[in-house]
């Protein structure tokens, strides 16, 4: 019998399997998987996703992830469902001991100089319930979805907004507080099931010179009571319901609740640890092929600026009455009456932090995501690459078990290599790594098939465009499908499952259409597209369609608010408005309303989701809709 070497053999990077499994005795971890078939190792995964708002007051065209201590090849998923698309990854090994990696989403440039793309200033403050708006790149306000995955463990992960100085793109001068769980896993053993357990850090910041504390932040945490197996994708960890089953995707259709509500945390030097990080409880893992995900709320100190000690920066009203402010209900204040505070000085001055708003303003959420045994997989997209430039080791296929069978049709760019790589600096050997320089410009086609050691196969098609070729202007057509529910979407090179996106000669017109598979209904177009019939459009830039597919199961409620006498029924039945005034009909349904003045009045007319003064008017149930009616 030969063990499987779930420890031992970290799939990218062996020779750090024990840093982030450090309290693991390697005896105990062999016993607690059992026999297995054939040599091979599991990758262990982290997944990391995050909302963020721009509250740097201008306009930022681009975000960027620093990671310590890690390479290139140690980052698997990406999130790219943003303004920015898929990001620029580079390491920097200026010191081999201590390589940097730089996840860079940027905004390209137009002719003139001007930013293609951009974040907006919010117009009002947002709350954590504004997730979609972060995740739908087709609005625009004022916040952004961003995510990394990840093997090894990170000393430190950085956040930066991209601001245009002078027509360069540099960090915005204010740190960005959120901040990424690190996770230590025990495999199970005998009776005792898997157990993970994530901490929180203070966010990284830059602590002021003299100073002993950076800027202070506030975290709540909200985690999953339960856990199920259920693989988590990178995009599924986002603070919205987009597949419609009643809960926020993060959760991985579990119920969550508060583990811990507004614990202040501040980057510091040792003078207190227990602002340094929140420690998390234990999840359990049955026997390790369960999910764990979690979700971590930022918030701003907004205490008075005289609350921080000005001999070493440290964030004095610390602790938060549950007791809301009704002045103003989103913000909450602190807790005592005589806290001491030092000035620059030396002299104490004592504050009232129980008459201080001490949580401020919604700034982000990070979701997370952490599964023992990462399932086989492929990367969305590839960044572009540059004639006779070394292209960044990038992982291709991430997770199951290793050795990988790769077959690739199509063709990559010439110099580029798809396989075994081996780090010059560290001398690690990672695999399914795309690698090499390429010595032909041009855009390239091709599709990989990964077959990992348990015969598992995933498969996903790519365009990599590798600059310095002088050709006609060509452009991206992306279609992506979101709902919950199945179809496809084809027309112009598209088949979408398969084939998602197509480059296009610049005005080429494109007919797609969205068929619904069965058990499931078309809904509509988002992006260059709307309504429900088929999409038509001209490819003069790069270009996004999305297609909402839901189950038919789904059902969606209709609400009429009628002004003045009269009645308002619906066919089918649901509606008899005065006494039932909303219903909630399956997805498809076409409900026809009637309305009926009551004697000696008449119908003015409709408003929502129906217009004009016909006495009856016609809803598609694609969605949620409102309906006004007014007599007189």
């Amino acid at each position: 019998m030969i063990v499987n070497t779930h420890v031992s053999g970290f799939l990218q990077a062996p020779a750090r399997a024990f840093h982030r499994l450090q309290y693991i005795p390697l005896l105990l971890a062999l016993l607690a998987f059992g026999p297995q078939g054939a040599v091979a190792s599991t990758a262990y995964g982290d997944l990391n996703n995050f909302d963020v708002v721009n509250d740097t007051g201008e306009e930022c065209h681009g975000f960027e992830i620093e990671i310590e201590d890690v390479h290139s090849t140690d980052i698997t998923y990406t999130y790219d469902w943003n303004h920015f698309g898929a990001p620029r990854i580079t390491e920097d090994n200026s010191d081999p001991a201590h390589p940097r990696v730089t996840i860079r989403y940027e905004s390209a440039q137009n002719a003139d100089g001007s930013w293609a793309a951009y974040t907006a200033v919010p117009a009002a403050p947002l709350t954590p319930t504004d997730g979609h708006m972060c995740t739908n790149p087709f609005v625009n306000e004022g916040c952004e979805h961003f995510g990394v995955g990840y093997y090894g463990a990170p000393t430190a992960i950085r956040y930066n907004w991209l601001v245009d100085r002078g027509g360069a793109l540099v960090h915005h001068s204010a740190p960005v507080l959120v901040a990424t769980p690190s996770w230590t896993y025990w495999p199970p053993v005998d009776v005792q099931p898997a157990v993970a357990v994530a901490v929180i850090p203070a966010p990284v910041v830059e602590i002021p010179p003299a100073l002993e504390f950076g800027e202070p932040v506030f975290v709540k945490v909200i985690k999953t009571t339960t856990h199920n197996a259920a693989d988590v994708a990178l995009r599924d960890l986002v603070s919205d319901d987009v597949d419609g089953d009643g809960f926020d995707d993060w959760q991985n259709a579990e119920p969550a609740e508060v583990e811990a509500e507004f614990k202040l945390l501040q980057a510091n030097l040792g003078g207190d640890p227990a602002k340094e990080e929140l420690p998390g409880a234990e999840d359990e893992m049955g026997d390790g092929s369960e999910t764990v995900t979690r979700r971590y709320e930022f918030y701003r100190y907004a205490a008075a600026v005289d609350t921080l000690d000005g001999e070493t920066g440290e964030a004095m009203c610390d602790e938060v009455d549950p007791t809301t402010n009704p002045n103003n209900p989103q913000y909450l204040h602190g807790v005592g009456t005589a806290v001491g505070v030092t000035d620059a000085f030396g002299d104490t001055y004592y504050v009232d932090c129980a008459a201080q708003t001490v949580v401020g303003e919604y700034i982000g959420a990070q979701m997370a995501g952490f599964d023992a045994a990462m399932p086989l997989g492929l990367v969305d997209h590839l960044q572009d690459g540059e004639k006779d430039v070394a292209y960044t080791p990038r992982s291709l296929v991430v997770g199951g078990n290793s050795p990988y069978e790769i077959v690739i049709t199509g063709s990559l760019p010439v110099g580029l290599t798809l396989g075994d790589y081996t780090d010059p600096d560290s001398g690690t050997t990672s695999h399914g790594v795309l690698h090499g320089t390429p010595t032909t410009a041009g855009a390239f086609s091709f599709t990989v098939e990964a077959t990992d050691a348990d015969n598992v196969v995933a498969s996903n098609a790519y365009l990599l465009t590798v600059a310095g070729l002088v050709a006609a202007p060509q452009y991206l057509l992306v279609v992506e499908t979101f709902g919950g529910g199945s179809g496809t979407v084809a027309g112009g090179g598209i088949d979408c499952g398969a084939t998602c996106d197509v480059l296009l000669d610049g005005g080429t017109e494109v007919t797609l259409t969205a068929t619904p598979a069965a058990g499931s209904v078309f809904t509509g177009w988002s992006g260059a597209c709307a309504g429900t019939g088929d999409c038509v459009v001209t490819v003069d830039a790069d270009t996004g369609v999305s297609a909402t597919f839901v189950p038919d199961t789904l059902r969606y409620t209709l609400t009429v608010a009628k002004t003045g006498s009269g009645t308002v029924t619906s066919k089918p039945k649901g509606i008899s408005c005065g006494k039932q005034c909303d219903h909630a009909f399956t997805v498809g349904t076409t409900v026809t309303l009637t309305a009926k003045p009551a004697r000696k009045h008449q119908f003015l007319g409709w408003s929502g989701a129906c217009s004009g003064t016909a006495s009856t008017c016609t809803v598609p149930m694609l969605g949620d809709q409102s309906v006004g009616a007014v007599f007189d």
